[in-house]
């Protein structure tokens, strides 16, 4: 992988409590890339003056555009043969290029789009915190894995011409939720199919309140059905994973937590998600 070009692309938008030191963990890599671009995407925070101290490439949206189109903008500027995408609020591991690019060489059968990486959280304060670091793990385990069905958003990398080939993130999607779903089903569609990482490890500096959480967790479902929905896809499978996830978490949250709140929250967020998932099937996809 000595030979490929590597660009890291940032789209943030009012991340000025991060953006410093998620751009400071990408210069600070063992294995550096040859060029970071930043997207703006309109924040109206101080953003945008931390990030012109920092040796980058700044692009900035006037307006707020969603994180779809920032990842597309920050493409079309780059240069590199693999694209990393980190999220404004994620800290890497200073291995993290290191253990992408190492991804790329174990052997595949040339269809390989992509590697992504796992996010820990590492704010966990309420209890809501702690739900999702327990329940909304943006990780598929401790060992690498082929095949996964989709790549988690804040640490994902690709091929770049196979990301082209597929017309980049779909801008359908306007907030952080389904278009890194979509991402994985229109790869599967075109043949092409995704590596799981886990020692590519970006921190996650997110905090949840009851609302957001519960919002986080019905957007996520929501446009999920629609993304498998325009990809004629099964959408009911969410149905069905979100009933096993309800048997699972509150199961171990009963008899091996001995937590009655995160319990509560297990049953609040199954609603949360049935709800996401009915609203979303009366959608049209125009």
């Amino acid at each position: 992988m000595n030979n490929f070009r590597i660009s890291v692309l940032i789209p943030c938008y009012n991340q000025e409590n991060h953006i410093r030191q998620t751009i400071e963990a990408i210069i600070n890599q063992t294995y550096p890339p040859d060029e970071i671009i930043v997207v703006d995407d309109g924040s109206t925070d101080h953003s945008v003056e931390l990030i012109k101290q920092l040796p980058i490439k700044l692009i900035q949206h006037e307006t707020n555009k969603g994180p779809s189109i920032a990842r597309n903008t920050a493409l079309q500027h780059s240069s590199g043969e693999i694209i990393i995408y980190i999220d404004a609020d994620a800290y890497a591991d200073k291995y993290m290029i290191a253990a992408l690019l190492k991804a790329y060489q174990f052997p595949h059968d040339g269809k390989l789009a992509g590697v992504t990486g796992r996010g820990i959280e590492t704010h966990i304060e309420s209890i809501y915190d702690r739900w999702r670091s327990l329940h909304a793990v943006q990780d598929f385990g401790k060992k690498m894995r082929d095949r996964v069905p989709f790549p988690f958003g804040l640490c994902m990398s690709f091929y770049r011409d196979k990301l082209l080939e597929i017309g980049g993130f779909d801008p359908y999607f306007p907030i952080n939720a389904g278009e890194d779903y979509d991402i994985g089903l229109r790869l599967k569609k075109a043949n092409y199919w995704l590596r799981y990482e886990p020692k590519a490890i970006v921190y996650h500096q997110h905090s949840d309140t009851e609302q957001k959480l519960k919002r986080i967790q019905y957007n996520w479902y929501y446009w999920g059905y629609l993304a498998r929905k325009r990809a004629k896809d099964k959408p009911w499978v969410l149905a069905l994973g979100a009933l096993k996830r309800l048997f699972l978490d509150t199961m171990v949250d009963l008899i091996l937590r001995h937590d009655l709140k995160l319990v509560k929250i297990d049953f609040e967020i199954f609603w949360i998600k049935m709800l996401a998932l009915h609203n979303a099937s009366f959608k049209s996809l125009n």
